[in-house]
């Protein structure tokens, strides 16, 4: 369970410092050495719809990271009132059809971008933090299913994000 702070920063004219996932990641990827050695490709989709509509215009990629422009998440309004957001960043690699040797090697190459990708968002966790933003420290990889895209190795993972949400009555907001 994520543990949030008795005394959240205060936010000054109910304006909030958000987490930009999208930006975050795409700098990640231009800037990555291991990223740009196997030619991945930034891109933003909405969803897996999205994200399937991204790999077939884009055949002259191989290699791709990919970032929902939606999230899901709920809003806690118990104790320290927070709303969290769920960001999800897919990864897909293109390889040889029917070569499962192929895909096996995209699938570690995918491995060991998010574990690079994972040690910057450490870095960035503590930044988060001192504006009242808590990345969940459990934060899932799936892979996908080989029958999912042929061809093309593919996983996901994703990253809950709380941020403090002021939950106090404001009567300015109301009509009598």
């Amino acid at each position: 369970m994520l543990l949030l702070p008795q005394q959240p920063m205060p936010v000054q004219n109910n304006d909030t410092f958000n987490w930009n996932a999208t930006a975050f990641f795409e700098s990640l990827t231009k800037r990555n050495k291991f990223a740009q050695s196997k030619h991945f490709t930034f891109c933003r989709v909405s969803g897996l719809d999205g994200f399937e509509e991204a790999l077939a215009k884009m055949q002259t990629k191989t290699a791709f990271v990919c970032v929902s422009d939606i999230s899901q998440g709920f809003t806690d309004i118990n104790n320290t009132p927070h709303t969290r957001r769920v960001k999800t960043v897919f990864l897909a690699m293109r390889h040889a059809i029917d070569n499962m040797g192929a895909r096996e090697q995209c699938m570690n190459t995918m491995r060991e971008l998010f574990r690079q990708f994972m040690t910057v968002l450490i870095l960035e966790q503590t930044r988060l933090q001192e504006h009242s933003i808590y990345i969940d420290p459990r934060i899932s990889f799936q892979e996908i299913d080989r029958y999912f895209f042929s061809g093309c190795a593919c996983a996901y993972f994703q990253i809950a994000v709380d941020t403090f949400t002021d939950l106090q009555f404001n009567e300015n907001e109301w009509n009598e």
